[in-house]
């Protein structure tokens, strides 16, 4: 059979209901709305990894051409 002492129970329920106003509370002191800053410096930094990373923009990607497997293999 379980036995749980009482007073264990009520201590434990008591600290996590502490824990979750401390929480609550910790949300509650956050912004509500992000800042323009910050969100303007993510809107310019996602749209220069998207430049930076489109195959035409920043880097041309030179155009594969034949390759010859045996040639490296040729001076050895």
């Amino acid at each position: 059979m379980l036995s749980m002492d009482p007073i264990a129970m009520i201590a434990d329920r008591q600290r996590e209901l502490i824990e979750e106003a401390s929480k609550a509370r910790l949300l509650s002191e956050l912004p509500q709305q992000p800042s323009a800053v910050r969100r303007e410096l993510a809107t310019v930094c996602f749209r220069l990894a998207h430049w930076i990373d489109e195959p035409a923009g920043y880097v041309q990607m030179p155009d594969p051409g034949p390759e010859d497997w045996a040639t490296p293999w040729a001076s050895v």
